[in-house]
């Protein structure tokens, strides 16, 4: 029986959410019997392991391995890479919650020939009572923008926590890549294939409540974003990196923000990208490594829907 789609799911003590996650991937994205679900549990501690083994045992779309210590999660997206029997690779994080038929829409857009990967929208949860609620929001609000701008200009080059790719683009990814989804993107546009964005598959997130998750949280990425290039010689598509190449288009993002968010918002926001960028080039200089970060605790305690 051949397999036509592959999710990878990698996890590291997700109790809360991965059993919500299995249940609406099975149930809720059409997935076909052919199909399969590959989670790799990754120096779990809490019951995620139980959790998907429940799957596990009651359908057989669902394949559980376990990596008794943390490898770092390149070494769970390359035990998915290969052992992945379908045509697409669809891969979704384990602290997330697709929409309805978001798989459909992910996994049908790959059939435009020149395609050869498609990510979804993330949309946080946070509220916005609070200044770190508020640049979540706004995070992610402009991450869709730009996003969006790119995407039909044929140039965006990064993904996110969901996306399908073409099995065989990427076979493997560098031990200790942080951003797993910038470095399999680029790859895929260095290879002449074109990265496409859908807004309207929607995938439901939530990022850190407190000030200092939400600087880490943001200096991991941002450095993830310094490691990538220096595995590619591309870089990902974020604002220091879009400023030199498209100063005119990033004047415009900020006009866009200010237009959306208060002024003191945007300011916090801007004045906290800085610091965060200065902070992750000097880790750069330092040497220092983000392949195996410390969650956000606050990220994993509301429920997604």
């Amino acid at each position: 029986m051949s397999c036509t789609v592959t999710v990878g799911i990698c996890a590291y003590n997700e109790e809360r959410n991965v059993e919500k996650l299995l249940g609406n991937i099975l149930c809720e994205q059409e997935l076909s019997a052919k199909s399969e679900v590959l989670v790799v549990c990754s120096g779990c501690t809490d019951k995620t392991v139980e959790i998907v083994q429940k799957y596990s045992d009651s359908d057989h779309r669902v394949k559980l391995y376990v990596e008794k210590e943390r490898l770092g999660k390149a070494s769970a997206i390359n035990r998915i890479l290969s052992n992945a029997k379908g045509n697409i690779i669809l891969f979704v994080s384990a602290d997330t919650m697709p929409s309805k038929r978001c798989f459909t829409r992910l996994i049908s857009k790959l059939k435009t020939p020149n395609v050869g990967l498609v990510c979804g929208n993330p949309v946080p949860t946070n509220r916005t009572d609070s200044l770190v609620g508020k640049l979540v929001q706004l995070l992610w609000h402009l991450h869709g923008h730009v996003f969006a701008q790119l995407n039909d200009a044929g140039l965006a080059r990064h993904a996110t926590e969901i996306f399908s790719i073409r099995r065989g683009i990427v076979k493997e990814i560098p031990a200790g890549t942080v951003n797993d989804d910038a470095y399999m993107a680029i790859m895929t546009k260095k290879k002449g294939w074109l990265v496409k964005y859908d807004s309207e598959c929607r995938v439901f997130i939530h990022g850190p409540e407190t000030f200092p998750e939400y600087f880490e949280q943001r200096r991991r990425i941002v450095w993830g974003h310094h490691q990538a290039k220096k595995l590619t010689s591309e870089s990902p598509q974020y604002l220091i990196y879009l400023l030199p190449l498209y100063p005119f288009r990033v004047f415009k993002f900020v006009l866009w923000l200010c237009a959306k968010y208060s002024p003191p918002v945007v300011l916090a926001f801007l004045s906290t990208e800085f610091v965060v960028n200065a902070a992750a080039m000097i880790d750069v200089f330092r040497g220092k490594s983000h392949s195996k970060w410390s969650t956000a605790a606050s990220t994993k305690k509301v429920p997604l829907r």
